[in-house]
């Protein structure tokens, strides 16, 4: 049902996106809102609670957003619809459909280190070049995995890590050890 219902409202978001031109700032203000969503999660579900009438949720609204985009009023009309608490799913979609059609590729990286400026340009290079895609690079830094670099888009990942190189022999030689 939310993937549904997501997938409902970001298409229409998106149509209204194409309609306008291909305005980025609908893009960019849908994440920018999104993240205030994602770092406080009571709002999610304050705007979703089924005591507060669209009114009551569209006053929460007019207080933490700016109301001159066409993402504030989208904002509205999920409160009027009772459908606000699946704005983050809907962002998910609509990037989703923004990045197909924008031909950009969403590539996390998680290193043990974070990446030199070099190291970092070379990847975005070669992505770009395997992938035929702009590439927006993600990086996140993880000590666990020791050294190495691992991988995701499309939900594929390439896990070049130590960790899954210790990984795999350690369960190679569990193997060998029960054969």
């Amino acid at each position: 049902m939310a993937a549904e219902v997501a997938k409902l409202y970001a298409d229409a978001l998106f149509e209204i996106y194409l309609e306008d031109g291909s305005d980025d700032k609908v893009h960019s203000d849908l994440n920018e809102f999104s993240g205030i969503f994602r770092d406080n999660p009571e709002l999610t579900e304050l705007l979703a609670a089924p005591l507060l009438t669209s009114e009551e949720k569209k006053g929460v609204v007019e207080k933490i957003f700016d109301d001159s985009s066409v993402v504030y009023d989208f904002l509205c009309l999920l409160c009027d619809k009772g459908r606000a608490g699946y704005f983050e799913e809907i962002t998910e979609v609509f990037n989703k459909k923004y990045n197909d059609y924008k031909n950009i590729a969403d590539v996390s990286v998680i290193t043990s280190i974070p990446l030199t400026e070099d190291l970092r340009n070379r990847l975005i290079k070669k992505l770009e070049t395997k992938l035929n895609k702009t590439v927006v690079l993600n990086e996140k830094t993880d000590a666990s995995i020791i050294d190495g670099i691992i991988v995701e888009y499309n939900n594929k990942r390439i896990d070049n890590s130590v960790r899954a190189g210790l990984e795999h022999l350690r369960s190679a030689a569990a193997d060998a050890e029960l054969s």
